[in-house]
């Protein structure tokens, strides 16, 4: 099936490309979301005097995905606080939906929908770059730390130990300096 694209589409061509996609996808997804019209004589027509008022709305959609990017690069790079197992796998998992949230709490305005996670749900602790795909020519690299309170609390176990450590060493250097004294 031939389609005139009346805007850009990632994999599939630009604004007022004729593409061939199977029939299917354009009749049953492209056609009634207003993403596509079918090819034909009087079609082209209406996209050709269409054309600038269609290439007015995607450069308006593009600069407000610009102006969404800055208030998702403020809002920085975030943590995610999840229960885990000793070795870093999560009791559960990690999806978009919970990426998206605690990326709207900091600040951001994104949907879950924009969230890409191409190897799926996160599973284990650890950090991970997500992409957060804002508009076909906007993408955002995201830093997401994900912890667990059981990681948390080994490390300042780990911490304390090494204080510790610290305050022996350091009384036994005192004791020997006092034993090299009156000596």
């Amino acid at each position: 099936m031939q389609v005139i694209l009346l805007e850009k589409m990632q994999k599939l061509g630009n604004l007022g490309d004729e593409v061939a996609v199977k029939a299917g996808f354009g009749r049953n997804f492209l056609v009634p979301t207003g993403k596509a019209l079918p090819a034909n004589k009087r079609n082209r027509e209406v996209f050709e005097s269409r054309r600038a008022e269609l290439e007015a709305a995607a450069a308006k959609l593009q600069a407000e995905a610009e102006q969404r990017k800055i208030t998702l690069v403020a809002a920085g790079d975030v943590n995610i606080m999840a229960n885990a197992g000793i070795e870093g796998k999560l009791f559960g998992s990690i999806g978009s939906a919970d990426i998206a949230e605690v990326l709207n709490a900091a600040g951001a305005n994104i949907e879950r929908n924009e969230v890409r996670l191409p190897e799926g749900p996160l599973r284990h602790t650890g950090e991970y770059s997500i992409d957060i795909q804002l508009h076909s020519d906007v993408v955002v690299v995201v830093k997401v730390t994900v912890t667990s309170e059981a990681q948390l609390a080994a490390l300042a176990e780990a911490e304390q130990a090494e204080q510790a450590k610290a305050k022996a060493l350091a009384e036994a250097e005192k004791i020997a300096q006092e034993q090299e004294n009156e000596a």
